[in-house]
This record gives structure tokens, sequence and C-alpha cells, in this order.
């Protein structure tokens, strides 16, 4: 069990700096032409032939049963997709660091429906990893930007999609596919809706240079494929409350890397948050493992 619990923080992990890495690789994207809808929607396009590839060598069936279709289809269209359009919507209103604020609410979101809904114990180095964790990512409020109630809400909503996506992966039929199947139709689900959405709002935007091409490629393979495969392991080995909690290493290592990438600035207080989110993580992997 705590071998099991090992191999899902580091996914989790691994997950979280893949996830955190993309936003800098994004942004080298946009000044080529891309933009947020159209990275939605490669992201996802450029990702199902190289899984349809890896699940064929790996002889993994690609049909889904009746209660994965029924799991996996609200899942992806309202977690995976809808967080995406919700969050990057929101920053039309409210500032990038307020809205990535409001976000990461959904680890507590993640807790409650735990506790209320699967009655799953309210452990106290879980809470107390939750409040380092929260603590440290205020570190990262940048801009202060409008304080329009919409893109309030538009950030709110999206925590809770992302959590009803981490709770779905784990309480449903989708915790007994297999990962990169469960990434497929994620985005089968997600380029299709963001191709519509893309369409009706005339937002897609396909004349790029060709390193915003090749970015938009890297950012597929990066998040598409390693951060969503590695975030829906994480999240059948060790839960989602502990992987919620994990999670929150996210900002950080976009903080760590549009730094190294594009030169922005790290403060003194992006340093305590980085602690308090490392004390956080660290604090979750003992007692996870000491609890097995």
């Amino acid at each position: 069990m705590k071998k099991r619990l090992g191999v899902g923080i580091t996914a989790a992990i691994c997950s979280a700096l893949l996830f955190g890495i993309s936003p800098a690789i994004a942004k080298l994207a946009y000044e080529g032409g891309s933009n947020p809808v159209t990275m939605t929607f490669t992201r996802a396009l450029f990702a199902i032939p190289v899984l349809i590839i890896i699940l064929r060598l790996l002889h993994v069936p690609l049909r889904p049963s009746k209660e994965e279709l029924k799991a996996v289809l609200p899942v992806s269209f309202f977690g995976a997709f809808g967080t995406t359009i919700l969050l990057y919507s929101s920053y039309a209103y409210i500032g990038v660091g307020t809205a990535t604020v409001l976000h990461y609410v959904f680890p507590v979101l993640v807790m409650l429906g735990g506790l209320l809904f699967f009655k799953e114990k309210l452990l106290w180095w879980k809470v107390l990893a939750l409040v380092f964790g929260f603590l440290g990512v205020l570190s990262f409020i940048g801009e202060r930007g409008q304080n329009d109630p919409k893109g309030v809400v538009l950030a709110l909503l999206s925590s809770v999609t992302y959590a009803a996506l981490m709770i779905g992966v784990e309480q449903s039929a989708i915790s007994r596919m297999h990962v990169l199947k469960m990434a497929f139709y994620t985005n089968i689900i997600s380029a299709t809706a963001s191709l519509i959405y893309g369409v009706v709002t005339r937002s897609l935007q396909f004349t790029m240079s060709a390193p915003a091409w090749g970015y938009s490629l890297l950012v597929s393979m990066m998040v598409a494929i390693g951060a969503v495969s590695l975030l829906n392991f994480a999240i059948i080995r060790c839960g989602a409350s502990t992987t919620s909690i994990i999670a929150m290493l996210e900002p950080l290592t976009g903080v760590l890397f549009g730094y190294l990438l594009l030169r922005e600035q790290i403060t003194l207080m992006n340093a305590l948050g980085f602690v308090l989110i490392a004390a956080g993580v660290i604090l979750v992997s003992r007692f996870s493992k000491e609890s097995a």
C-alpha cells in the first residue's frame, strides 16, 4: 500500500510540474499568433493520434464500456473543457493572479465533497497541508486587475468544475479505465467542444508562426498526454483530496519557469510561497504513507 501511494504521489508531483511549466511555453505560442482557445483546441487535437498509436501498441481496446462512457462524457466536458474555458474567460474581467487564487479553492471543494458525499475522514494533516498550500498560492497574486463580479464568478466556477473532475475520476467507472484511454476520450471531447466554441465565438486563430506551432505541439505532448494521464493515475492511486493538495505545486512551477524562460520576476513573497507549498506537499507525502 505504501509503495502504491508513493508511486501515486510521484505521479501527482510530475503532473503538477508539467501543468505548471505549460503556461510559460503557451505564452511563447501566444507571441507567435496563438490564443487560449486555439491552444485548448490544438492541445487536445495533437494528442489524439499519438494516444491512438500508444494504445494500439499496448493492446488497450479503444471502445469504452457503457459505464465508462457515461462517466467520461460529463467529466471530460465539464471538468476538462469547462474548467479551461471558465478560467481563461475570467482573465478578461479580473487579474490573472486573482483568478489563479480563486481557482485554487478547488482542493477545499474536493475535501468537502469527499467529506459530505463519500464519508471520508477529515484528517488534521490534510487540513494543515491545505492551509499551507493555499497561503503559498496567495503569494503568487500578480496584478490586481479589475474586481468585476463576472470574473470572480467564472474563476470560482472553474474551481468547482475542476474539483468535480477530480472526484469524478476517483469515484466513477473512470477509476477502472486505463489512464491513457481516459486521456484519449478527454482529448476528443475537449477538441470537439473547443472547436465548436471557437467557431461560434470566432476566436480560433490558425495564422501562427512556425515556432508557435512547435510550442503548441510541445504543450500538447506535455499536458494532454503527460500531465492529464499522470493526474488521473495519481487520483486513482492516492485519492482526489491528496492529489488536489499536491496540485498546488502548479503555480510554483509556473512562476519558476516564467523566470527561466520569460525572465519574469520572482519576489521575496514568491519565495515564501515556495516554502509553504513545499511544506504542504511534504506533509501530505509523509502522513499519507504513515496512514497507509
